[in-house]
């Protein structure tokens, strides 16, 4: 980490997207994610780590994580990832995804996703399949509409609550900040 950050320095280009392994030495991963968010609050940032703790994942994407990626993963798995934070989407294990709404839970009953008040009932029908766990993929197949309708009513979702990550949207509605 630390030659990347020095790296950076001296080569001050934003990284559109960043990979970032909890596991390597040096600098806490999970401080850096402060750091990185801080310095180019434009670059997304993915953890992969085999490190699936509650605690982990939580402070990952409350530190300003966009996803949070579980090893082991087939090189075809990033190739997918990177073409859903393309599309506007957080790349997030289904496992990480379950142990947050887990975290989330116990820290609060969830709210319902239909008190916000904010979106059309289309989108809360999608918000409501994201906060599941559903891919975009499978909100399409679940609510029989296109995956591009899906990814347009997600762009709004985003603009509505506020939020530029699915990772984030899912916090701040099991948080009850909406």
């Amino acid at each position: 980490m630390e030659q990347w950050l020095s790296h950076y320095e001296k080569n001050p280009e934003t990284p559109a997207l960043l990979f970032l392994d909890l596991g390597l030495p040096g600098i806490s991963g999970l401080k850096a994610i402060s750091f990185i968010r801080n310095t180019y609050p434009d670059t997304k940032i993915v953890i992969i780590t085999s490190d699936n703790s509650q605690d982990t994942i939580w402070e990952a994407i409350t530190n300003g994580a966009n996803g949070f990626l579980l090893k082991p993963f087939a090189v075809r798995e990033i190739k997918q990832q990177i073409d859903v934070i393309k599309c506007g989407g957080a790349a997030i294990s289904p496992e990480a995804a379950q142990k947050l709404i887990l975290q989330l839970n116990t820290r609060s009953a969830a709210p319902k996703v239909e008190d916000h008040g904010l979106l059309t009932p289309r989108e809360s029908e999608v918000l409501e399949q994201l906060v599941k766990g559903m891919s975009y993929k499978e909100v399409s197949n679940m609510l029989n509409i296109s995956f591009d309708t899906v990814n347009g009513h997600i762009k709004r979702i985003y603009v509505k609550m506020g939020v530029n990550s699915k990772s984030e949207l899912i916090a701040k509605v099991l948080m009850n900040k909406v």
